[in-house]
């Protein structure tokens, strides 16, 4: 109903709930989550602390170092997953990952160098490094192909040559021609032309000899 100058609106008996309240009495899709500020009742440091935590637990520290000690192998880790950079939570999460096979390795490798071990007992050490440094390996991969510089590899199934000499490379369609996948200010890939121009093609001439009478 459209508002009239000089009356008063009539106020809506009904309360209306606030949007969290609103928002509380809704059911959300499975891949998705209330605020957790809202559900959850906690500190926004014992949730950096966990960060923390997950980190420094895949490390080893042994029970008779000292804290300064311990508190630099934390650190040490925590700058290896910095210096990875991660964009977003996925990864993040690879960034957590990679540090822990990082130091599963070197963990494997220091004690492979343990003196005065079987020769079995070092070679089980050197085995479990190696599969570490081939996972780490995995998971650079897979970093660099989530930020999208990972190895790409082009097919050429067909080559059109177009008019002035200029070839276009990609899949050709009956009808339609497929156009260069470079941008537009890269300057698109030709075929050199001959240097001597070839002669037009014509109705071939057949010379008959006869015979004088």
């Amino acid at each position: 109903m459209a508002h009239i100058p000089g009356m008063a609106r009539k106020k809506d008996p009904t309360p209306k709930a606030k949007p969290a309240e609103r928002a509380l009495t809704e059911r959300l899709p499975a891949h998705q989550l209330w605020p957790v500020d809202k559900v959850v009742k906690t500190s926004w440091i014992a949730v950096e602390r966990e960060k923390l935590n997950e980190i420094a637990s895949l490390l080893w520290l042994p029970e008779d170092m000292d804290e300064a000690a311990k508190n630099a192998r934390i650190i040490k880790a925590v700058d290896l997953f910095e210096s990875i950079k991660p964009a977003d939570g996925m990864e993040a999460m690879l960034a957590v990952q990679m540090v822990g096979a990082h130091e599963a390795a070197m963990e494997c490798l220091r004690r492979a160098m343990v003196p005065g071990q079987t020769f079995e007992g070092r070679a089980n050490n050197l085995g479990h490094a190696q599969k570490m440094m081939s996972l780490y390996a995995r998971q650079l991969a897979a970093l660099d192909k989530h930020r999208g510089k990972g190895e790409q590899k082009v097919t050429v199934k067909h080559v059109h040559v177009a008019s002035g000499g200029q070839a276009i490379v990609g899949n050709v369609e009956a009808g339609t021609a497929a156009e260069p996948e470079s941008a537009p200010s890269a300057r698109p890939a030709s075929l050199e032309a001959p240097s001597v121009p070839l002669p037009s093609a014509g109705p071939e001439r057949v010379r008959t000899r006869g015979r004088r009478k």
